[in-house]
């Protein structure tokens, strides 16, 4: 029962944190564009992945033309 005593300051502080960072989070205009930022993750990581072979963005005739350049620089031809 005296374990009461230590927790509900300990809540009120951590009540007293929280509402805290909310205002400094609405002082700082960290809600002011919600939907963009979370776009723009999206499409920097659709950007990114069509310059990595191999994934599913890949399309199938990139994937033919680099193997066709694989073979030829194999044989040792030049494009």
């Amino acid at each position: 029962m005296e374990i009461v005593l230590l927790l509900i300051p300990l809540a009120l502080l951590f009540l007293g944190g929280a509402i805290w960072a909310l205002f400094w989070a609405l002082r700082k205009d960290q809600f002011d564009d919600l939907e963009n930022a979370s776009w723009r993750v999206v499409f920097e990581d659709r950007e990114q992945r069509k310059s990595v072979p191999g994934t599913r963005d890949d399309t199938a005739a990139d994937r033919d033309e680099r193997n066709e350049r694989n073979e030829r620089n194999e044989r040792g031809d030049r494009e």
